[in-house]
Formats: structure tokens, C-alpha cells, sequence
């Protein structure tokens, strides 16, 4: 990773220095009273800015509320009912801190939720055979839209919403003061990187706090040496969410040939190398990506010193169809794919994928073989994944055996139901 620029804090924006008065429709009003974390643009009856008399901030300058404008929600008989953040441009309107009792918008809070969250980890904070994982997982730490994720000595942030940028002065401070971390590197996602808002050093990735970022941010997990790319890679640069599963596939690998498809850098591959595999194959339609396995292998020569390691690069369909017709067989085949449903619209054609790949798999699977699929979509709920991936299965001729499914480390806890995301199988089958 090159070095990346410093953000100069000025560049920020300010939040408004009065809060939102927020009303809302009778259904919005049970949603939030119920523990929902979102308050949807269609779920407001009514917006008020109260007491802008200041000069600082968006809404005071042109008199409409702005991102990161701490809104005060209150129910139909006027009663304290939760507060947020306002964000004017996305249907999830209102991302919510706090329900139920009003809080203080600002520094003290955001110290407070990172200090519960890093006690919620405190299993992962006190191993030091794992020195990489999830501090702050959005909205199931009670810091909705923004992700924070450690790199030994260095930590990453990563932006979802910019409700977030006018709070960076405060909750940045904060996250270098209890990780004690050297570097403190900020992210946008996407949709972020187009806000107005946005400073133009973190489009690209910029440095928040401490000395600029030369190169990768190398980590442990389970004694393995693994390196984060934050800037050029997915994520904050590493599927941590993953660590479990790679964890349960480890001893189930011995003697094992191994097809990891949708590699990325090789999380799965390495541990089943670690685990006894006599052959490792990563798949991915990155050639960085696998380049970036390799380099894992190397860093950790000794776990995968009696396993061969190859990789192949492009698409996984495809390859899949090849290694099938070609004769290969493996006795267990991971399956992580990305997303492939980000729209409600997407489910039907998600679920469609996840069959294709499940039959893909068992035409390369030996009888008895362990098959390990995953899906990372909130928009496809478990019972789907796990009921289309059976019914792929038993179209196939085959039968399968449960053995294990899994869903979110401690790590990345999930609250509400769009925030379960991740699930996974693991199956023999016969």
C-alpha cells in the first residue's frame, strides 16, 4: 500500500450546534420503540430545526437539517422516544444512538461505546496469537454506520454514512487513546466517496491519526501472519468475519485435497493447509488477490510446509465447470462468494446462484466430502440459504449431512434483522 495522505480536520464539516426535533408515523414510532436502529425517510411526520441562531454548521447555513445533525425523536405525546443522527440524502434517515433515555451527543459517548464494545472482545483482546479483528461493528456496537477494525498497532475505520464526518474529531481520539494505536487510517465506502461532504484524502484513504501508512498492516490470527490492505482491498482489507469458520475448517482438512473458491487472499486455504491438506487450490477472479495468498503462504512457511499450494485465476463458474469435466475431486470445497444480493430485487437471482454454485461443487466433491458454503447477504435470510442449498443438494442425487451452521463471530454482533448478514455451512455429503 502506498502512503496516504492526512486528513487536515478542517476539512470537515461541523455538526449543527442544535439538535432536530423528529416526529414520526405511528408505524416508525413501534419500530423505534421496539429497538430498530434505522428510522426510514417514509417513517417522518415532521422535521423541526430548533434554536439555529449559530453560524457554525450545515444546517445553520442554509437553514436545512445536515448529515451528522443530532436528531431528538420524540413520540406523539411528545415524550423522549430515542436520538440519532440525521442524514438527508439516504431513505435510512435517521441512524439511532441511543433509545429510550436521553444522551449527550459527542466525545463522552463515543468513548463510552468503544470501551463497552472492546470489553464485549475481550477474549480476542487478550489473545496474542490474534492481534486482528472487529472493534466497532456498526450498529451492533451502538455506532451505526461506522466500522472499526484493528491491525496489531494500527487501526482502520471504515464510513458508511456521513453522518460520521463532522464526529471524526471526536470519536477518532478516542479509538487511537484505547487501541493505543500508532496509525488511525479512515475509509469511505462507495456511496460516500460521491457525498459533497466528503474531504477528497479519504476518497482515497487517508491517514487520521499518527504517521502515514507505507505499506501493508501486517496482523496474527491464530498464530497465523496475515497483512491487511486496507486501500486496495475489500472491506478494511481482510475478511475478519470469517476467522471462526476458518478455525472449524482447520482440523477438518487433514489428508485433504481443498478447492477454496472465491479465495480473496487465502484465509481458508492457509488454515487448511495448517490442518494437514496435501493440496490447496485458491480460486478468485483477482489475479492482486491471489498474488496476496501467495504472499500468506510465504509468511507462513512452516504451517503450510508439507501442503501444495496453487491458484487459479478467473471465473469461478467457470473454473468449477472445468476442474468437474477434467476429472478433479476434492474432499472438501469451500464456497464464500460475495454478495450477490444487494437489493430486495436481487433475492430470487442470489438464491438461483447459491443452487448453481452448491451443484458446481458437488460435481468436484468426492462421496463423504465436506462442502463448506457461505453466504454474506442480509437480503437472503438463513432458512433460504440453508433451504436452497438442501434442495440443490437432493437435486443432485445427493444427500447431505449436517454438521455445523454458523452465523456472527463475537465480533461482529448483529442486533436487527438486517444486520445478519453472514451464515454458513458446513455438511458432509454422501
Amino acid at each position: 500500500m502506498g502512503s496516504s495522505s492526512a486528513l487536515d480536520p478542517d476539512t470537515l464539516p461541523h455538526p449543527a450546534s442544535h439538535p432536530l426535533a423528529v416526529r414520526l408515523h405511528p408505524p416508525a414510532e413501534r419500530a423505534v420503540r421496539d429497538g430498530h436502529p434505522w428510522v426510514f425517510e417514509t417513517g417522518i411526520r415532521s422535521v423541526e430545526l430548533t434554536g439555529r441562531t449559530g453560524d457554525q454548521g450545515q444546517s445553520e447555513e442554509n437553514g436545512r437539517p445536515g448529515a451528522g445533525d443530532t436528531a431528538v425523536i420524540f413520540d406523539r405525546k411528545d415524550r423522549f422516544l430515542a436520538v440519532g443522527l440525521f442524514d438527508p440524502t439516504s431513505p435510512i434517515r435517521i441512524r439511532v444512538l441511543n433509545h429510550g433515555e436521553p444522551a449527550q451527543v459527542g466525545a463522552e459517548l463515543f468513548r463510552n461505546r468503544l470501551t463497552q464494545a472492546l470489553r464485549r472482545r475481550a477474549s480476542l483482546s487478550d489473545d496474542s496469537q490474534t492481534t486482528g479483528y472487529r472493534v466497532v461493528h456498526g450498529e451492533g456496537d451502538g455506532l451505526p454506520g461506522l466500522v472499526l477494525d484493528r491491525y496489531g498497532d494500527q487501526a482502520v475505520f471504515k464510513l458508511y454514512s456521513p453522518i460520521w464526518l463532522p464526529h471524526l474529531r471526536e470519536v477518532v481520539p478516542a479509538a487511537r487513546d484505547l487501541l493505543r494505536s500508532s496509525t488511525v487510517l479512515g475509509l469511505v465506502s462507495r456511496n460516500l466517496a460521491d457525498e459533497r461532504l466528503c474531504p477528497a484524502p479519504l476518497r482515497r484513504g487517508a491517514v487520521l491519526s499518527g504517521k502515514n501508512a507505507t505499506g501493508p498492516f501486517p496482523f496474527l490470527e491464530s498464530d497465523l501472519r496475515f497483512e491487511a490492505h486496507p486501500v486496495e482491498g475489500h472491506k478494511t482489507g481482510f475478511y475478519l468475519d470469517q476467522r471462526d469458520n476458518r478455525r472449524r475448517l482447520e482440523p477438518r482438512a487433514r489428508g485433504a485435497r481443498v478447492l477454496n473458491v472465491f479465495s480473496y487472499t487465502g484465509g481458508f486455504s492457509l488454515y487448511a493447509a495448517r490442518g494437514g491438506a496435501r493440496e490447496v487450490i485458491s480460486v478468485d477472479q483477482s489475479g492482486p488477490a491471489l498474488r496476496q495468498a501467495e504472499r500468506h503462504f510465504e509468511l507462513n512457511v512452516q504451517a503450510a510446509r508439507d501442503t501444495r499450494h496453487r491458484t487459479m485465476e478467473g471465473d469461478a463458474f467457470h473454473i468449477m465447470r472445468e476442474l468437474a469435466a477434467g476429472g478433479e475431486r476434492f474432499g472438501v470445497v469451500v464456497v464464500d462468494p460475495p454478495s450477490f444480493a444487494k437489493e430486495a430485487s436481487q433475492i430470487d437471482g442470489a438464491l438461483e446462484a447459491y443452487a448453481r454454485l452448491t451443484i458446481l461443487a458437488l460435481a468436484v466433491l468426492e462421496p463423504g466430502g465436506l462442502l463448506v458454503q457461505a453466504s454474506c447477504s442480509s437480503r437472503v435470510s438463513a432458512d433460504d440459504f440453508f433451504g436452497r442449498v438442501h434442495r440443490a443438494v437432493a437435486d443432485g442425487g445427493r444427500s447431505l449431512v449436517d454438521q455445523h451452521r454458523t452465523g456472527h463471530p463475537v465480533d461482529h454482533p448483529a442486533t436487527f434483522p438486517e444486520g445478519h448478514y453472514l451464515k454458513c455451512l458446513f455438511a458432509r455429503i454422501e
